[in-house]
């Protein structure tokens, strides 16, 4: 690009430079997501999603690997679990701290309770 050809496109450009920042930045995309999920009716959709993608996150490796979330409705989830075992061990002592760390990811009133099952 010659010396020239790069000055005129700068001065093209240069009415823009002008334009003054807006008095307040944009909201940061997670801030604005949520409010137009809600707006359009999906706010239960998006609940489901992120508790189905955080789920491993949310309660470890180890009953990640043996139950998984299946649905959510009205703040109902389900979860499948793969063994009868596995059912007692999650259901007797970790549901509580389950819907604590949910809660405290996704918001107090995200959940309502959980369910447990065997299988899909």
């Amino acid at each position: 690009m010659t010396p020239a050809l790069r000055a005129q496109v700068l001065r093209e450009w240069q009415p823009f430079a002008k334009f003054e920042a807006p008095a307040r930045p944009a909201p940061a995309l997670q801030q604005l997501v949520p409010g137009i999920m809600k707006r359009l009716g999906l706010e239960q959709r998006l609940l489901q999603s992120q508790i189905f993608y955080q789920w491993p996150a949310i309660v470890g490796t180890d009953i990640s690997r043996h139950a998984q979330p299946v649905s959510f409705k009205n703040g109902l989830l389900v979860v499948a679990v793969d063994h009868p075992v596995w059912l007692q061990e999650i259901s007797r002592h970790h549901k509580s701290l389950l819907l604590q760390k949910i809660r405290e990811r996704l918001g107090k009133s995200a959940i309502r309770d959980i369910v447990f099952r065997i299988g899909g």
